[in-house]
């Protein structure tokens, strides 16, 4: 399948069976359009259109017949890609008008029903990529099912295609989680506060994906001693190679960065510019662009003076619905640092306990990637 020209930013809203994913559809419409959306293009969720519309028992399909259940997955991916190319064509016809498609989920939700086998085998024989299923999308709120912190809202009298229990809605929320992690822009929403705080929160999300009015950067970090073993831990954890490069400042004195995420034979390029805010302790204002490889090469040209490449692993994990970023870094010298970005700077951090944490270096500038760059970075020995 060729890849398209998105015309506008994307929004998945994902999560596990009754999580309120309708309301919040509804809700993020309208807060979008408040903040001077023009057109706000809401995409139906496919399963739920292919299963309402005559398929009804996938679970037996399932049980008894994996080969016709792997391609019914398989053309709901498809649909959904191609779902999410005529809505870009809607959004060709309306030139110059802020729009945004607000999907109700994404290509990446098809892999929670799969094994990683039969998922990549079908992206191959599509001739897909993480990027076409996961990369592409400016941002992904996973709202976790009321069947987890909520179970007495947990009910299946408002979708007709529901049929999970309590126990089958907290395994799909997990594989959901699962099956993102390792997205760029993506965020786990529990349910720690009512159901309107709760979307109140996954708004903060979609409005720093899409940059309104200015997206903060609220990031904590972590020095660690040593890489945890993620698979002995039984712990869901994507790696994503990250090679970057520091630019020479701008004009005005902020710091430029460029980035190539991969991951197998998906390679994506961002440009980010990012300066202090003279408000929030620990927030930063950043503005980051998708650029072309091309672009990507031409810009390493202008790496600042004395800044060397730098290389990681960077491992993505769900810990008690927080998103973690632990970057094993190999060039310029090995390093091991721990990340999470916040939504709000007094939000309740629980740090994971498997791993062998030395301290907090949020505001050690030593600990920064621009200096790690600059070789200002003390090793652990």
């Amino acid at each position: 399948m060729e890849r398209y020209t998105k015309a506008c930013p994307m929004v998945v809203e994902t999560g596990g069976p009754g999580s309120g994913k309708t309301d919040g559809l509804a809700y993020f419409s309208e807060e979008l359009s408040n903040k001077g959306f023009a057109h706000v293009f809401t995409v139906p969720e496919v399963a739920t259109m292919v299963f309402a519309s005559g398929i009804t028992n996938i679970p037996e399909i399932m049980a008894t017949d994996r080969a016709r259940y792997v391609e019914i997955e398989r053309r709901i991916l498809r649909m959904q890609l191609m779902l999410e190319e005529q809505m870009h064509g809607f959004v060709s016809l309306c030139p110059g008008e802020k729009s945004v498609l607000l999907l109700d989920r994404g290509a990446m939700d098809v892999a929670a029903y799969l094994t990683k086998d039969e998922f990549e085998r079908i992206l191959k024989e599509e001739r897909l990529d993480y990027y076409d299923v996961r990369d592409r999308y400016d941002v992904v709120v996973h709202l976790v099912t009321a069947a987890i912190g909520a179970e007495q809202f947990y009910t299946k009298a408002n979708n007709k295609a529901r049929s999970e229990d309590i126990a089958t809605a907290r395994l799909l929320d997990k594989r959901t989680q699962d099956a993102w992690t390792g997205a760029a822009h993506f965020r786990a929403i529990d349910n720690s506060t009512d159901f309107e705080g709760k979307l109140q929160r996954a708004f903060k999300v979609v409005a720093r994906g899409l940059k309104i009015p200015v997206p903060l950067e609220i990031e904590r970090k972590f020095l660690v001693r040593s890489m945890p073993d993620f698979s002995a831990l039984g712990v869901h954890a994507q790696p994503v190679d990250i090679e970057q490069q520091y630019l020479i400042p701008n004009a005005d004195g902020d710091e430029v960065r460029i980035r190539r995420r991969s991951q197998g034979n998906t390679n994506v390029y961002y440009r980010t510019v990012k300066k202090k805010s003279p408000l929030h302790h620990f927030a930063r204002l950043e503005n980051e662009d998708i650029i072309t490889a091309d672009e990507y090469r031409a810009l390493t040209m202008y790496r600042a003076p004395h800044s060397r490449v730098v290389r990681k692993t960077r491992w993505c994990f769900v810990h008690e619905f927080q998103y973690f970023e632990l970057d094993a870094i190999v060039l310029p010298g090995e390093l091991f640092l721990l990340e999470i970005e916040l939504t709000e700077e007094n939000d309740v951090l629980t740090l994971p306990s498997f791993v062998d944490f030395l301290r907090e270096v949020t505001d050690d500038e030593r600990y920064t990637n621009a200096a790690i760059a600059r070789g200002e970075c003390p090793l652990v020995p």
